[in-house]
């Protein structure tokens, strides 16, 4: 007995090509080792920047010390700069990092201790700063000022350490910025305030020397010698105001060369990511599929692709 014939429909080549590009990198990617996104968050300062109680401001080291950027633009662009600087990606590719690690796609974790500048294989820190750079990256929201590194690895341990080692590194910048700065205040307050030293003995040794010349000034019926006493003893009073606001400020710039805390407002600190950012072998499945089949549909009509495309006959 014969059997039917069963007309089924013929699968265009491209199509066949297109499906089995896209099998092909479905499998590829497989191998393809999984890198893992760490994140954490820093938000603008919002506080005010007016000084203190207690520090007046006859002089100015009096006003509270200022990064860059920190009036109009918001502290976060500073922070962006130093976590961008050469001396931050030195700090971060030589600091010592222990995770776990896969070898391959499919290989067991096994334990690495090491630094990032091993992690990426380069020979030397010039070399590693172009995959650095890709590594860890800084965005920085320009309305809300909210700050956001992240770090990009094989292993999802590691990208956590990296993100929290760039804050703690960031924080410690920060501390180190300020106590230059008040040393630098600290300095130049001593100078002044031995000047004003000065000043005010030589204003007290005139006006001693005023009393001992004219006693009781005070009782006088010369309206010009009690004005003389007057002036000196205003003077004199002027002079130890001074001394005690540029004392004050002295030790205020001491205490800030010496402070080493520093407040950042951390939103999120750097989590363990638990999912792969990258590779999306879904997305590279189904490209190679599509731009097999197209190239395969091109190929196969050629005359009408010159033809439309090339020529622009109807």
């Amino acid at each position: 007995m014969r059997r039917p014939h069963l007309n089924l429909p013929r699968i265009p080549r491209p199509v066949v090509l297109g499906l089995a590009a896209g099998l092909a990198a479905a499998g590829g990617s497989l191998f393809l080792p999984d890198s893992f996104r760490s994140e954490a968050r820093i938000l603008s300062d919002a506080g005010s920047h007016e000084p203190p109680p207690g520090r007046t401001g006859v002089w100015a080291p009096s006003a509270p010390p200022e990064l860059p950027g920190s009036r109009e633009d918001g502290p976060t662009v500073i922070y962006a700069d130093i976590l961008g600087s050469a001396r931050m990606a030195s700090r971060l590719l030589f600091a010592e990092y222990a995770y776990p690690c896969r070898s391959w796609r499919f290989g067991p974790e096994r334990p690495v201790r090491g630094t990032l500048l091993d992690y990426l294989g380069a020979a030397n820190q010039d070399r590693a700063m172009g995959a650095f750079r890709r590594l860890l990256s800084v965005d920085r929201n320009p309305k809300s000022g909210l700050l956001t590194i992240g770090a990009e690895t094989r292993s999802p341990e590691l990208s956590r350490q990296v993100v929290r080692r760039a804050v703690e590194e960031l924080r410690q910048a920060l501390v180190e910025l300020s106590q230059v700065a008040g040393e630098n205040k600290a300095r130049c307050a001593w100078e002044r305030l031995e000047e004003v030293r000065a000043q005010y003995r030589e204003r007290g040794a005139a006006f001693e020397a005023f009393q001992d010349a004219n006693r009781n000034w005070e009782a006088s019926p010369e309206p010009n010698l009690r004005f003389r006493g007057r002036q000196f003893g205003q003077d004199l009073d002027l002079w130890r105001q001074i001394l005690a606001n540029l004392t004050l400020n002295h030790e205020q710039a001491l205490l800030e060369a010496r402070n080493d805390t520093q407040i950042l407002l951390v939103l999120d600190p750097g989590e363990r990511p638990r999912e792969k950012c990258r590779p999306h072998r879904a997305l590279i499945a189904f490209g190679a599929a599509v731009v097999t089949g197209a190239a395969s549909w091109a190929y196969r009509n050629r005359g009408t692709v010159h033809r439309l495309f090339i020529t622009k006959e109807p």
